[in-house]
């Protein structure tokens, strides 16, 4: 009967060594994963407003060039 109830005992040592890889690596994963979420969406806003400057840039120099050609047809 001994050797059964060494069969059936859980080793805890292991399972609590992995819980607290466990839990360490998500303790610093999730932290970064939030810090760098919030630049993305700063670099996200960023990279939209530099777009529209373009946008309007192109349409400022469209507007120009058509009016000189509008003044060499002349």
């Amino acid at each position: 009967m001994k050797k059964d109830d060494d069969n059936q005992k859980i080793q805890w040592q292991p399972i609590i060594e992995l819980s607290i890889v466990l839990f360490t690596i998500l303790g610093c994963t999730v932290p970064l994963y939030l810090h760098t979420d919030s630049k993305l969406d700063s670099f996200y806003t960023r990279t939209e407003l530099m777009i529209e400057a373009i946008r309007q840039d192109m349409r400022d120099f469209h507007g120009r060039l058509c009016a000189i050609e509008e003044r060499n047809r002349k």
